[in-house]
């Protein structure tokens, strides 16, 4: 995961929410600004977004899920509030539920928009995630299953291409230098424009904890 920082949230959300005894209901400018807002990657698992999962062997209806990070039946005061949305993967990659998917309606005691939060996290090169805080360690596997066989494999694959692209630029491990890692620290930190769209590239929070790790030791 990375940190999300959310926008105003679009005048078309306003408007809709502004109806008298109106309940939530997904409108196609919440969907976009939710996209734009986190680089098209998934608040969670950070693939790249949309995308069809298949269930059964069939694709999914759904290339997205947007998300209550405190859940609409628990929460019905929440529901409307664009400072609870996510927009998330289809959570279904693999034989394993992950993301909002998994999640339901269970609760979850961390967000994404909370920089505290994310500082807990590492990775492993292996590329699972962790929090150091034991409760939202056990969320993140439990609740959201992020440690799927898929999705630490997508992590590891994306840790592994970036560490060949600084072996390459570098010309070897030695030869690792603040310079080149902080180069590339950007380039993960921030989204690039692709197409029209300005994106995350996907599983971007393994890499910029890795290259942040590294340079604490320069």
């Amino acid at each position: 995961m990375i940190l999300i920082n959310k926008n105003q949230e679009p005048k078309e959300w306003t408007e809709y929410c502004s109806t008298p005894g109106v309940t939530y209901q997904s409108i196609p400018e919440l969907v976009d600004a939710l996209l734009k807002e986190q680089g098209y990657i998934c608040a969670y698992c950070m693939r790249r977004i949309p995308t069809k999962d298949k269930i059964e062997g069939k694709l999914t209806s759904e290339d997205h899920r947007i998300e209550h990070i405190k859940c609409r039946e628990n929460h019905e005061d929440l529901q409307l509030k664009y400072n609870n949305m996510l927009i998330c993967c289809p959570g279904h990659i693999g034989e394993d539920e992950h993301c909002d998917r998994k999640k339901g309606n269970q609760e979850i005691s961390f967000s994404p928009l909370d920089s505290a939060f994310i500082n807990t996290l590492t990775y492993t090169s292996n590329g699972i995630i962790a929090s150091s805080n034991p409760v939202y360690n056990e969320e993140i596997n439990s609740i959201l299953n992020l440690n799927t066989p898929f999705l630490v494999l997508n992590r590891k694959n994306m840790l592994k291409e970036v560490i060949q692209h600084i072996n390459q630029t570098c010309k070897q491990k030695k030869n690792w230098n603040k310079t080149a890692l902080k180069s590339i620290l950007v380039k993960y930190q921030n989204k690039h424009k692709d197409g029209e769209n300005q994106k995350y590239y996907p599983y971007c929070g393994i890499v910029v904890w890795f290259i942040q790790k590294k340079l604490n030791t320069l």
